[in-house]
């Protein structure tokens, strides 16, 4: 009963985060909107960590890694908050579902772990294909701006991808708490420098929804989302766990149509479904076709 407790929780995370992003974003700047997001987060677990008695420099040179963990939250984010300001908050949770694809290349080329089996190869260019489709729409219906949008989500999913990519060579073998922590807090830096020079303003001065967004993107969507998924991983398969990325972008695009009014074209609902597709098509473990093996 906790697992699928668990299960149901991260899926409302992972569906409802995109839509505070923008709701945050719109009402500070793109920088200080995550920059205050992740100081409470900062903040919360490094007193988690006091409270355990747990220190966050336990061994020599762990800051290499928390290095590495920042790149996949301080550059990453500040591009997805940015590209909120002109794409739809249910894309932004489609395009993120790509990251398995950015991270099995990475792997091959860097790693020379091949994941890409020919089931998983049709999944990518059905995806790559989806992604034509959402870039030429917002082309269309958004201009530049839109494109550019597109561009910086693409470009946040690489660098996450790339910090994965390299934690797993690097394979330290740092406790989850000390991980999330050390990546919160190194990427303060950078996220710093960037609201100084975007923003500038304290957040005491926003509306209720805009603050309200903060602190549930801060709490909720950093510090209780990385505890469930991280719980999941250790109590059910991570297959099970990687479903979510699968569900959550459905949520999304609906919350963002019904809560936030945003308007999809066909052509953006036919590109998406295309990338949905494409990510569960490489996620399933049964054989779909004759000729295309589920291994």
């Amino acid at each position: 009963m906790i697992n699928i407790f668990a299960y149901v929780a991260l899926v409302v995370i992972w569906s409802t985060t995109p839509l505070a992003i923008k709701w945050s974003a719109a009402e500070l700047s793109f920088a200080g909107g995550i920059f205050w997001r992740i100081f409470l987060s900062a903040v919360l677990v490094f007193c988690i960590l006091l409270i355990r008695r747990e220190k966050l420099f336990f061994k020599p040179k762990v800051w290499r890694f928390y290095f590495i963990a920042s790149m996949g939250i301080g550059p990453n984010f500040l591009l997805v908050y940015w590209a909120s300001l002109s794409i739809p908050s249910g894309l932004i949770a489609v395009m993120f579902s790509t990251t398995p694809f950015f991270i099995g290349l990475l792997s091959y080329f860097w790693l020379g772990n091949n994941v890409f089996t020919l089931k998983r190869v049709l999944a990518l260019c059905i995806a790559v294909v989806g992604l034509v489709i959402i870039f030429s729409d917002q082309l269309v219906v958004v201009g530049e701006n839109g494109v550019y949008g597109v561009l910086a989500m693409l470009i946040s999913i690489l660098s996450f991808a790339f910090s994965t990519t390299w934690m797993q060579k690097v394979g330290a073998d740092i406790p989850i708490l000390q991980t999330t922590a050390g990546g919160l807090i190194f990427s303060i830096p950078l996220l710093g420098v960037f609201w100084w020079v975007f923003d500038g303003t304290s957040p005491l001065n926003v509306s209720f929804l805009g603050g309200a967004s903060i602190i549930y993107l801060g709490v909720v969507g950093s510090v209780v989302g990385f505890l469930l998924y991280y719980f999941l991983l250790h109590r059910i398969t991570a297959y099970l766990t990687s479903t979510v990325g699968m569900i959550s972008p459905v949520f999304a695009v609906t919350l963002g149509i019904f809560v936030a009014g945003e308007v999809l074209s066909l052509q953006l609902l036919v590109g998406a479904l295309l990338v949905l597709l494409g990510v569960v098509i490489y996620h399933v473990k049964f054989s779909f076709l004759p000729f295309v093996g589920a291994k």
